[in-house]
C-alpha cells in the first residue's frame, strides 16, 4: 500500500520536472516509460544529476527539508548514516525491491527492480551516479551503491561525513 503511495508521488514529481506524462497505465510501467524517456531527453550528464536530485529533493519534502538533512548530518554524522540506514529498506522498498542487511551502514538489495526493469546503462547513468551525488553531496551522507549486473544485486554503503580538515 505505502510502496504504491510512494511510486504514485514520485511519477508525478518526475512527470513535472521530465514535462513528460507516461500513456501507460500501470504506475511501475509508467515509472519505466518515463526512465527511458529521461535517458533520451537529457544527453548530458550534467543536466541529468540536476533533474535527478529535483525529483529526490521534491520526494523527499522541498528544498528547505532536504537542506535541514544536510545540516542534520554534517552535524551529526554517525546518528545520520544510522537513521538512513534503518530507513532505507522501508523507505525505497517500491524502487529497487527487498533488502538486506549485510553490514552496520550497509543493506544488500536483493534482486534490483529498477536493474531489472531497465538495463545497465540506466542503472549506472540514472540510478547509481546521481544518487550517490544526490546523498554525498546534498544529503552529506556519502553513498556508494555498488550494482552486480550478473545478479541484479545491488550493495548500498552509507558512510558518516566527515569534514575536510583543516590544514593550516
Amino acid at each position: 500500500m505505502l510502496d504504491s503511495l510512494f511510486l504514485k508521488k514520485f511519477n508525478k514529481i518526475r512527470a513535472r520536472h521530465l514535462e513528460y506524462r507516461s500513456p501507460e497505465r500501470d504506475d511501475w510501467a509508467k515509472f519505466v516509460d518515463s526512465t527511458f524517456h529521461e535517458d533520451r531527453k537529457f544527453t548530458d550528464d550534467g543536466e541529468l544529476g540536476r533533474t535527478v536530485a529535483a525529483g529526490y529533493t521534491d520526494f523527499m519534502g522541498g528544498p528547505r527539508t532536504v537542506r535541514l538533512l544536510g545540516r542534520f548530518a554534517r552535524r551529526f554524522p554517525r546518528t545520520a548514516t544510522r537513521i538512513l540506514t534503518l530507513l532505507t529498506p522501508g523507505l525505497f522498498r517500491w524502487l529497487v525491491g527487498p533488502m538486506r542487511r549485510t553490514g552496520r551502514h550497509e543493506r544488500q538489495i536483493t534482486r534490483c527492480t529498477f536493474l531489472t526493469s531497465t538495463n545497465p546503462a540506466l542503472c549506472h547513468r540514472i540510478c547509481k551516479v546521481p544518487t550517490e551525488r544526490f546523498f554525498t553531496e546534498t544529503l552529506s551522507v556519502p553513498l556508494t551503491l555498488t550494482p552486480d549486473l550478473r545478479t541484479s544485486e545491488c550493495l548500498v554503503s552509507f558512510t558518516p561525513y566527515e569534514a575536510p580538515k583543516d590544514t593550516s
